[in-house]
């Protein structure tokens, strides 16, 4: 059997991921980040299995889109984000990303930072200076394109904030 009882399929993982981030945008806390980076890191594994072997050696024209959402998540900078954060959660350790020294956790409503309908003693959890939930969202919206048979995945830069995102 694939997956882990009822998460059998990366469309369920999906569902999860949806789920915990959409917890997580409306009450940022830790235990959130924690219940929201494995399925953010992990779910590319679960679409593409294989991963890089599949495709290393192929024309970028010949990759199929399971294959080029792999590639494109391993090139953004908020996915080596989310698995510098993904690894230590699991190792327990930076394991050479020195995380404990990019990270910082603001309590209070702060400017830039909030979002409407935050609440002003919201959580917000910052890495290299970016509040995380602008971390995970370019992320998810990769996933989000690509579920809903979208090929913008295959377009956005990371840096791109995509139309329909509206910041809470």
């Amino acid at each position: 059997m694939a997956g882990l009882f009822s998460y059998n399929s990366p469309e369920y993982l999906y569902k999860k991921l949806q789920t915990e981030l959409v917890a997580f945008f409306d009450n940022p806390t830790a235990d959130g980040i924690y219940t929201a980076i494995f399925p953010l890191y992990h779910l590319r594994e679960w679409i593409c299995l294989g991963g890089p072997r599949r495709y290393r050696n192929k024309p970028v024209s010949d990759r199929s889109r399971e294959e080029e959402l792999h590639a494109r998540l391993h090139e953004m900078t908020e996915y080596k984000i989310i698995r510098d954060l993904c690894n230590n959660a699991k190792h327990f350790e930076d394991a050479g990303s020195d995380l404990s020294k990019r990270t910082e956790e603001l309590e209070g409503f702060r400017c830039g930072l909030g979002r409407c309908g935050d609440s002003l003693g919201v959580h917000h959890f910052l890495v290299d200076d970016r509040e995380i939930r602008d971390i995970f969202w370019p992320v998810y919206i990769i996933y989000y394109d690509y579920f809903n048979k979208s090929n913008n995945f295959l377009k956005t830069n990371s840096t791109d904030v995509p139309p329909h995102y509206v910041k809470r």
